[in-house]
């Protein structure tokens, strides 16, 4: 039984379930008999007291400071850093929205950071920009069910330019997200997708439809949708960014 799978119930809940697992598997029957006494259900996230309920111990740091090393499955990770306060957007968050779409799928989208429609939905790219961005994947050949979808920084940055401490406390997250995912190619859109993924100073005009890497990814970096709702002149260079792309996942190009 996974420990995930007991964080939303009372540990009086998860007992029984455990007692009824022993007792279907005809083991000791004085441990299936034993009964765990509350005065109160678990809250969550709480991952590490089910551990310890479990016996297997608390093997990742989460809470307000989630440390590395970071959890193995997207799932897990999810849970790990979902009550992170290491920067001044954490206690801002109405929802941490943290990505969506096929783990393992060849391609990842990175955006900035959530805005109000994505804080709501608790999805990245909604509304506007993310309806572009699902014909653009169309447009490539695929569903957004068949991608998967994320943002450098997983709290809403309430406008302007995203605090620096911020993307310096969410930088170890994407990393750690791409690193699940495996994909053939990260498609970095936007300025600051683009400077956290590849670093450096030069414009986004300078390094869209470049192949570049993180980690030992392929990145391409491009536009943002909301930059080609504001200038549909853009439109041409990110179908060009793209093409590339797909010949990278048909094999066209090494």
């Amino acid at each position: 039984m996974s420990p995930q799978a007991g964080l939303g119930e009372s540990l009086a809940d998860l007992a029984a379930r455990l007692r009824s697992l022993v007792q279907a598997q005809g083991k000791d029957k004085e441990f299936a008999d034993a009964r765990v006494r509350l005065a109160r259900p678990l809250e969550v996230p709480a991952a590490a007291r089910v551990d310890a309920l479990l016996g297997l111990g608390a093997a990742y740091v989460g809470g307000t400071q989630p440390q590395a090393p970071y959890a193995p499955s997207l799932g897990a990770f999810k849970e790990q850093i979902s009550g992170c306060l290491r920067c001044s957007l954490g206690p801002k968050r109405k929802a941490l929205v943290f990505g969506e779409g096929d783990p393992k799928s060849p391609l990842v989208f990175v955006g900035m950071a959530p805005g109000g429609d994505e804080e709501l939905a608790g999805r990245p790219l909604v509304g506007a920009a993310g309806g572009l961005l699902d014909r653009m994947i169309a447009a490539m050949g695929f569903q957004r069910s068949d991608v998967y979808v994320c943002n450098v920084l997983k709290c809403r940055s309430h406008g302007g330019a995203a605090p620096a401490e911020a993307l310096e406390a969410c930088k170890p997250y994407v990393q750690h997200q791409l690193s699940l995912v495996k994909p053939k190619a990260v498609i970095a859109m936007g300025e600051t997708a683009v400077r956290i993924l590849l670093g450096g100073e030069k414009p986004l005009a300078a390094l869209r439809g470049r192949w570049g890497a993180f980690q030992g990814l392929r990145v391409m970096p491009t536009y943002h949708p909301s930059d080609l709702l504001r200038d549909e002149g853009l439109k041409r260079h990110v179908w060009d960014d793209l093409k590339q792309v797909l010949k990278l996942i048909q094999g066209e190009v090494q």
